[in-house]
């Protein structure tokens, strides 16, 4: 017989039915073994039991089941401080999905204080976060997952989608993004009226202005992009500019995972902080406010807890450095640091005192 089936064989029995059966056992002299068969307990549980009570029935209290202390549980998360929930409260109104981990960078990053992880996803299931994302979670069969992959330095790719929205009065609009593979750094996210190729070439003209030509630029086989007949303006822009377009097919989150992670984010948190809205233009302002959040302030857990920003101009190491000495010395508090002209400057140090000025070319 299988070990499986053989333990499925067995009952599970009371306190009170052991009671019974182990007063036979000491009073009227029933074997073990026979107890064994009579209760369908296997022998080896019969010993526990009598090696539990030390073959003595004046300690059969022994056995009753333990008592679960959920006092201890519930300390955790009172233990933290007002202000620290009041702040919690006010980054689930701009991230309504932001996680326990994430929580806890958040306030290592911008109050360097490290506040346990576990807390925080007591206060959350506490305060009923956690069961109420639970149940807007739809069952979903999902292959097996491959490996994450990203480019090795910024701008070495670009990842460039279109997303349908809805505005009040039912007016269709269509959102341009334009995310960096290494950094997550949000390039351009742009609200358009209508979805078409040059509204596309204009968005992304704008982008390479802004910043610098990128190497590559991941999108999919949307008409907005390329043409099973013909080589499109886009192609040709991109050709002009000498920069490599790879088109991947449909649902192939692979290559475009991280533009339709920022479609997720947009809609669970901008959607949901800012709601509908009247116009385009109002729209694009409060847009333009939640992407350089995102950018900026917000951190990003696959990579590692830093923002955007860090990776994106190239001082992740040092912010990892620093992040690393005010883990180990909380009283030294990060101020900001910043690439200028290739010269990173990271200033760090306590409240009040002598301030650490670093510089690395």
């Amino acid at each position: 017989m299988s070990k499986a089936k053989k333990r499925s064989s067995y009952t599970r029995l009371s306190y009170q039915e052991k009671v019974v059966a182990l007063k036979h056992h000491f009073h009227n002299g029933v074997s073990a073994a026979d107890i064994g068969r009579i209760t369908r307990a296997s022998p080896n549980t019969i010993n526990g039991w009598l090696k539990t009570i030390e073959h003595n029935f004046d300690n059969i209290e022994r056995l009753k089941p333990k008592q679960r202390d959920r006092s201890s549980r519930k300390n955790i998360y009172t233990e933290l401080a007002p202000w620290v929930t009041d702040q919690i409260s006010e980054l689930l109104k701009q991230d309504p999905f932001m996680g326990a981990g994430k929580i806890k960078d958040y306030f290592f990053r911008h109050h360097q204080i490290m506040v346990p992880q576990k807390k925080i996803y007591y206060h959350l299931k506490e305060t009923g976060v956690i069961d109420k994302r639970n149940r807007r979670k739809k069952a979903k069969s999902t292959g097996k997952h491959d490996r994450r992959f990203e480019y090795d330095r910024p701008l070495a790719a670009v990842q460039m989608d279109l997303m349908q929205l809805t505005l009040t009065g039912n007016k269709k609009v269509y959102l341009i993004s334009i995310i960096d593979d290494y950094s997550r750094f949000m390039l351009t996210s742009r609200l358009v009226t209508c979805k078409t190729m040059e509204k596309v070439i204009e968005v992304f003209s704008a982008t390479v202005k802004k910043y610098v030509v990128m190497d590559r630029v991941i999108t999919d086989k949307g008409s907005e992009f390329v043409s099973w007949q013909a080589v499109t303006k886009f192609e040709n822009l991109l050709n002009d500019l000498d920069i490599e377009l790879i088109a991947s097919g449909p649902d192939t989150p692979q290559c475009q995972g991280k533009v339709e992670r920022w479609h997720k984010t947009f809609r669970n948190e901008f959607e949901k902080i800012y709601g509908a809205f009247d116009y385009t233009v109002q729209a694009q302002l409060e847009l333009d406010d939640f992407v350089n959040y995102y950018n900026f302030e917000r951190p990003h857990q696959a990579i590692n807890g830093l923002v955007p920003s860090d990776r994106f101009y190239g001082v992740q190491q040092e912010m990892e450095s620093v992040l690393d000495e005010c883990q180990q010395d909380q009283t030294k508090q990060m101020y900001f640091c910043c690439n200028i002209n290739g010269e990173k400057i990271v200033v760090s140090g306590p409240r009040s005192g002598e301030l650490s000025i670093y510089r690395n070319k």
